[in-house]
């Protein structure tokens, strides 16, 4: 009897002691329940880092007059940021400009007497560097109707410097290219050094006045070609309507394959216009 009765007592202490621990179940999910939501943060990337992400121009080149390939961010970019990348891609035109670094120049002379030989106008983004190293050439290209370009103070990769400092290398040119050119700043475009930019520095470069100035149509022409035929071969293989051309000033194989380029444009029915009317 006495065994019985120790049994029941077990089995009764056992009986309220799930009773309390579900109880306590309950309350705690009651709480949980009654615990605002919040949510976990999943990792990203900061935002002034998303838009000062450096970044390089490039594309597919253009094949049988087809427009060159840009991806879908390119392509947004350049719209958000009135960047140029082509002109028109209706009408059968095309501008040439040429880039001007520290270059050892030499071949720029050339370059002009061949322009003006067939009536062509260009573009020519210069370094504050080459603006103070050849000051009477800056004057003759303006003065014969060449647009010249914004190519930064010290052609520094833009993305890598400070809000300031990029304004500096931009404002600062236009200071030297009035001072001792006697530009006329009529048309605002900027290349950026090596074609590196970011969101951020195309939205500086706009805020500025400037229109960004990227190209649909290069060659490898700041190293030996092998002679102007390839130079030449190099550029009418990728024309196409809009097309903006880069070359380099101090490319042996660009100045002796100007003319080439110039006529066997135009006898494939495309007209060469000034940056501005592209």
């Amino acid at each position: 009897m006495k065994n019985k009765i120790i049994f029941l007592g077990a089995i009764m202490f056992m009986i309220s002691g799930l009773a309390g621990l579900n109880i306590f179940w309950q309350d705690n999910l009651l709480m949980e329940q009654q615990k605002p939501i919040t949510y976990e943060k999943k990792s990203s990337l900061n935002t002034a880092e998303t838009l000062n992400r450096k970044e390089g121009w490039g594309f597919v080149k253009s094949r049988n007059g087809k427009m060159p390939e840009v991806t879908g961010h390119q392509k947004n970019l350049v719209k958000k940021y009135n960047a140029l990348f082509i002109g028109n891609d209706k009408l059968p035109q095309i501008t040439l400009t040429f880039d001007m670094g520290y270059e050892k120049e030499g071949l720029t002379p050339k370059i002009l007497d061949t322009l003006k030989k067939h009536n062509v106008k260009a573009s020519f983004f210069v370094t504050t560097y080459w603006i103070e190293k050849n000051p009477e050439l800056a004057k003759r290209l303006i003065k014969e109707g060449h647009v010249l370009g914004n190519h930064t103070v010290k052609h520094k990769s833009l993305p890598t410097i400070s809000d300031e400092e990029l304004k500096q290398e931009i404002l600062g040119w236009e200071q030297v290219a009035k001072a001792e050119a006697g530009y006329k700043i009529g048309y605002k475009y900027m290349r950026p050094p090596m074609g590196e930019y970011s969101e951020r520095t195309l939205k500086i470069t706009k805020d500025l006045g400037y229109r960004t100035a990227f190209w649909s149509v290069a060659i490898k022409d700041w190293l030996p070609m092998g002679g102007a035929d390839k130079a030449v071969q190099g550029i009418i293989s990728q024309l196409h309507n809009g097309a903006v051309v880069l070359l380099h000033g101090n490319s042996e194989d660009v100045a002796n394959g100007l003319e080439q380029i110039i006529i066997q444009i135009r006898e494939k029915g495309y007209k060469l216009v000034p940056i501005n009317e592209i």
